[in-house]
């Protein structure tokens, strides 16, 4: 039996399912953030670039949104034409977030508005009719003539599973009320102030939707509002919903804690001993399987073929849980069968099926490195829970205490021949400490050279904040320890040649 655990009582609201006993999803949102994919924005359009056949429009986010032509009714409907306005500078526009922003991007926008029900899904601005990929060649057959029928110049629609089996009144029924839902959102839109928010979108509502059709289990939440989101989004009647009154924080009663506290980490130990090591870069995701402490009791192919199908459903959860997207690169343990290479892969997407976002195994390169690719929808477990290092700038490296201390020697003997006596110093504690063990060694150029342990600015170890007598340094830093509560001082006397 599946778990729902909706934290639903702090600015920080958190969801967790649980499959199998074992975290399977985990999802934050904060008050005043986002995710905003999803949402409808009436924009104001900044900037438009022909050369880059875009344009870029003010929603109301810190950074204009980016939307290409190519998602504009305009350019749908004229076949995209060329020598067309699709968009003008300063118009408003109806639009929808489909990429949260990232970075230093903003997020990107369609102005292709899409309305969505349980059987159907109506876009207006294109025209066309996809239907369910559960559907035969047949069904989908007798679903573009009965849409035909039915649909304007400018309306897209998928028909989705439920509707697959129902009759042509039912469907047109169905287009009716996504219609007039439609509309309501252009009043709702002609009626505000741009750039304003005209249709909030709660990821919450729609993981819990989909995750609770066709499966069964208890959901857990702290508070009424939670009641109410999981009484909405709960259908089936295989869910019962409870309300905690336990004075425990929600997640801590459900012993999720300890499994969050992994989330972030680089290595999750396997069963057996071995472990996956997670890198993240810019570019991509990379996964990276060690046999560990593990040396198995079989010959070599079958000990690296255990640990690799172990890897591999572990991955399927890693990537799930932390909400990996764009491209993910998993390097097995090396595997000359291509049989082997087969069922590892196949492992994986096994462990991808129950993922509620589309993921595809791309397969093995000729290195033998797996390739997997996942839609992006809301961010990673990295961005919700990390900031980065403001010393190392999230790359997990600064430079060291030598480097650091060659720095510092080339100034000194910049400032060998200044007519000040003596230089104050502020450095970290860890290169204050190198620099303590090495007092008697350190060449100061000849000056007198006070360092003191504090706290220095973002991406430094050192740096030096005035040069004056020894009196006046001492008297100016004693009165700034005291207001700053620095401490720990370190004198360099001058070497005599």
């Amino acid at each position: 039996m599946d778990k729902i655990v909706l934290d639903y009582q702090n600015e920080e609201k958190r969801l967790g399912i649980w499959k199998d006993g074992r975290l399977h999803i985990f999802h934050v949102e904060r008050d005043g953030e986002g995710p905003y994919a999803g949402n409808l924005y009436v924009g104001i359009v900044r900037e438009v670039v022909p050369g880059m056949n875009a344009a870029f429009v003010d929603i109301g986010l810190m950074k204009n949104a980016y939307l290409s032509f190519e998602d504009t009714p305009r350019y749908q409907l004229s076949d995209g034409k060329p020598g067309m306005a699709y968009v003008r500078q300063g118009e408003k526009l109806l639009v929808r977030v489909i990429r949260d922003p990232q970075g230093t991007k903003g997020a990107k926008v369609s102005a292709l508005i899409e309305v969505s029900s349980p059987e159907l899904v109506l876009i207006k601005g294109e025209h066309f009719v996809r239907t369910s990929k559960n559907a035969s060649r047949q069904t989908a057959g007798k679903w573009n003539s009965i849409a035909a029928n039915h649909l304007k110049e400018d309306e897209g629609v998928i028909i989705r599973t439920q509707l697959l089996d129902a009759s042509a009144e039912k469907f047109a029924a169905a287009l009716d009320k996504l219609r007039a839902k439609y509309e309501a959102l252009i009043v709702r839109a002609k009626s505000v102030k741009a750039p304003a928010l005209v249709s909030g979108h709660n990821r919450f509502t729609q993981i819990v939707q989909k995750w609770t059709q066709g499966t069964k289990g208890e959901c857990y939440t702290n508070s009424s509002e939670g009641v109410r989101l999981l009484e909405e989004a709960v259908s089936s009647d295989d869910w019962t919903i409870m309300r905690s009154k336990s004075k425990i924080p929600l997640f801590e009663e459900h012993e999720a804690e300890a499994e969050l506290e992994k989330m972030v980490k680089r290595v999750v130990w396997l069963s057996n001993g071995a472990y996956l090591l997670f890198e993240q870069t810019e570019a991509m995701h990379v996964i990276d399987v060690n046999t560990g402490k593990f040396t198995g009791k079989h010959e070599q192919r079958k000990t690296m073929l255990d640990t690799n199908l172990l890897a591999a459903k572990e991955i399927g959860r890693q990537i799930i849980l932390r909400n990996l997207s764009g491209i993910i690169i998993a390097d097995f343990i090396n595997m000359t069968s291509a049989s082997d290479r087969q069922r590892v892969a196949a492992e994986v997407e096994a462990a991808l099926s129950a993922d509620l976002t589309r993921s595809v195994v791309v397969g093995f390169t000729e290195l033998g490195l797996l390739q997997i690719t996942r839609k992006k929808e809301g961010p990673d477990i990295y961005e919700i829970l990390l900031d980065d290092c403001p010393s190392c700038h999230g790359t997990g490296l600064i430079q060291g205490n030598k480097a650091e201390w060659f720095e510092l020697s080339r100034q000194l003997e910049a400032m060998r021949y200044l007519m000040d006596e003596c230089l104050w110093v502020d450095a970290d504690a860890q290169f204050y400490a190198f620099l303590k063990e090495r007092e008697k060694a350190v060449e100061t150029h000849g000056k007198t050279v006070i360092i003191r342990r504090a706290a220095v600015e973002e991406s430094r170890r050192f740096v030096i904040r005035a040069t004056g007598t020894a009196e006046e340094l001492e008297e100016r830093i004693a009165r700034s320890s005291a207001a700053e509560g620095e401490g720990g001082l370190l004198r360099l006397m001058v070497k005599q040649d």
